[in-house]
């Protein structure tokens, strides 16, 4: 599969990737963590690990498109076996219409508090509120407690609706009810904007806590990113952010196995992409 999304060159596609685990880094992600990566696509997200930084835990990466998940499983699983990928034939009125899953019986690929970790990303920009209110209540069943989630969204209030209805990027124009906006008449899931105050209230019902909220470019916030990042826990337990001598000792091999495996990741994006 090309790995040109949204038309974009190699290069530019593995320096985003690299970004977007920096940003899990910078969010609290560790090398050692469990992750769960809820639309992973062609694995933007594991090549940035992979191939920069010293990313060691396990992943699982899921997606609704089977085509980016048969890439992703056939191309990085083989070279990185702390990496699995899950296709999961679940309803999406624009990227999976006739999905064979509702959404309402959807369970995500993972035990119950067995993620550390688990990122959303460009991925409730193209829910409807009630599907969204369904994945949050996975991501409190799979998640540990004390445990991130880093999601993205298009968030407004009172204070930002004349921002976001007239965003070069994404005018949200249409009002779909008194929380929502979207970007386009004909399309509405292509990109779709929520108000804070009912996100929290959904955040909340599904037993999640909201801990910091980084407004992004798209409709003049500071950023860094371009999407509105949210980074939410589950009550309780405080994760622990140290370990013990002789469990990072442990790491270390890990680590130095997680760079050879980045070595090879890049070494193969490099051959497809000139075949």
């Amino acid at each position: 599969m090309n790995l040109r999304l949204m038309r974009e060159p190699d290069e530019r596609f593995e320096s985003s990737a690299i970004q977007l685990a920096r940003l899990m880094f910078r969010l609290g992600l560790r090398s050692e963590d469990s992750l769960l990566d809820v639309g992973c696509s062609v694995g933007r997200l594991p090549i940035g690990l992979l191939t920069g930084t010293d990313f060691a835990g396990e992943y699982v990466g899921f997606d609704v498109m089977r085509g980016q998940v048969e890439w992703a499983a056939n191309t990085l699983q083989p070279l990185a076996p702390n990496t699995r990928f899950h296709y999961l034939d679940v309803r999406n009125a624009r990227y999976n219409p006739k999905g064979a899953i509702l959404p309402e019986e959807l369970k995500f690929p993972s035990a119950n508090s067995s993620v550390d970790v688990a990122s959303l990303f460009s991925i409730f920009t193209h829910f409807y509120g009630a599907d969204i209110q369904i994945y949050l209540r996975e991501l409190q069943r799979v998640i540990k407690p004390g445990g991130r989630i880093i999601a993205t969204w298009f968030l407004y209030d009172d204070a930002r609706r004349d921002a976001i209805m007239t965003s070069a990027a994404y005018p949200m124009k249409y009002r779909l009810d008194d929380v929502t906006l979207y970007n386009d008449e004909e399309d509405p899931l292509r990109a779709i904007a929520f108000h804070e105050t009912y996100i929290r209230g959904l955040v909340a019902a599904a037993g999640l806590e909201i801990i910091g909220i980084e407004y992004g470019k798209w409709a003049g916030g500071p950023g860094p990113e371009f999407q509105d990042v949210v980074i939410l826990t589950k009550p309780g337990v405080t994760r622990r952010f140290m370990i013990q001598a002789t469990c990072r000792r442990l790491l270390g091999g890990a680590i130095r196995q997680a760079s050879a495996v980045g070595r090879r990741v890049r070494s193969r994006l490099k051959a497809k992409a000139s075949s």
